[in-house]
């Protein structure tokens, strides 16, 4: 996904909407600019760790392509809802690509942050 949200902040902005700019932000500034790291916007299908690669379909590509690193960091999140198969929840977007076709939200892409404020609207309304 291409944002942070403060999770638990996130019951209030289904409330007051309003309150959701107060808890995310883009990522990609703050991981380049402040970081100095290079931010990839995609989701990692496969991942090699002996031979230190990742297949990662990027964003907007229609094929995954294979990266190597030197350290990977998996932080996948969690998915709260033990009675959804891909752990649907109001608490946390849904990001993978398999996962949003059999979601209650399928006309809504989480990834981007404006799908994110649009979930919330829709439910707030």
């Amino acid at each position: 996904k291409e944002f942070f949200e403060y999770t638990p902040g996130i019951l209030r902005a289904f409330v007051h909407p309003e309150h959701f700019d107060a808890l995310s932000f883009t990522l990609q500034p703050v991981i380049e600019r402040r970081m100095g790291c290079k931010y990839i916007w995609g989701e990692v299908t496969e991942l090699n760790g002996s031979e230190r690669t990742a297949k990662v379909k990027a964003m907007f590509s229609q094929e995954a392509e294979t990266i190597d690193f030197d350290y990977c960091i998996i932080s996948s999140g969690c998915n709260f809802n033990p009675l959804h198969k891909w752990g649907e929840s109001l608490w946390f977007p849904t990001v993978h690509e398999q996962a949003r076709p059999h979601g209650s939200w399928p006309h809504i892409d989480e990834r981007f942050i404006e799908g994110r404020r649009r979930h919330i609207l829709e439910e707030y309304a």
